[in-house]
């Protein structure tokens, strides 16, 4: 007789949030769920407890049999994203870099040359980039149209030349 085969539960859970290296946050956004209950699925005192919600289950089955159904974004390399659109290693073209995916010179150094982690929102927008699937010349080409229309939406009309400090921000 064959043995049961065991049943998916929360250690289950972290596991596949460890290997995919997700916060908790998008580990959780990828089944559906808030933080507070992700927490209480994995927390270690449970964490060997079935899966009660069987969608949840399913979703665990998939994403494990077939990782490209995962509705989450693998970590963004951003210094491969920086060399993709052509930049090189310069502050004149981290300080565009910045401008471009909506964040300071500070934050662009912190990301490319100190193993910074992208937020959420700069996550999302690198893998909505990438998802439009053109050349690296025409992505920087969009990424420019792109910043110099919001950044005059926003009040910051020479975004790449000053980045995203909006002209009442001086006073």
């Amino acid at each position: 007789m064959a043995d049961k085969p065991k049943p998916l539960c929360g250690a289950d859970l972290e596991r596949w949030r460890v290997i995919n290296r997700l916060t908790k946050a998008s580990a959780a956004d990828a089944f559906g769920l808030q933080v507070v209950k992700w927490d209480k699925l994995t927390d270690p005192k449970v964490a060997h407890q079935r899966i009660a919600d069987p969608t949840v289950a399913l979703l665990l089955e998939l994403y494990n049999t077939r990782p490209e159904s995962s509705p989450v974004a693998q970590v963004v390399d951003m210094n491969g994203f920086y060399s993709f659109l052509g930049f090189e290693d310069n502050p004149r073209d981290r300080e565009m870099f910045a401008a471009l995916i909506g964040r300071s010179a500070p934050s662009a150094y912190r990301l490319l040359l100190h193993g910074g982690k992208p937020g959420r929102q700069l996550t999302r927008l690198v893998v909505a980039l990438q998802r439009v699937g053109i050349s690296s010349k025409s992505t920087r080409a969009l990424m420019t149209k792109v910043a110099r229309e919001v950044g005059e939406k926003q009040g910051c009309p020479d975004v790449l030349e000053n980045g995203w400090k909006a002209a009442d921000d001086e006073e």
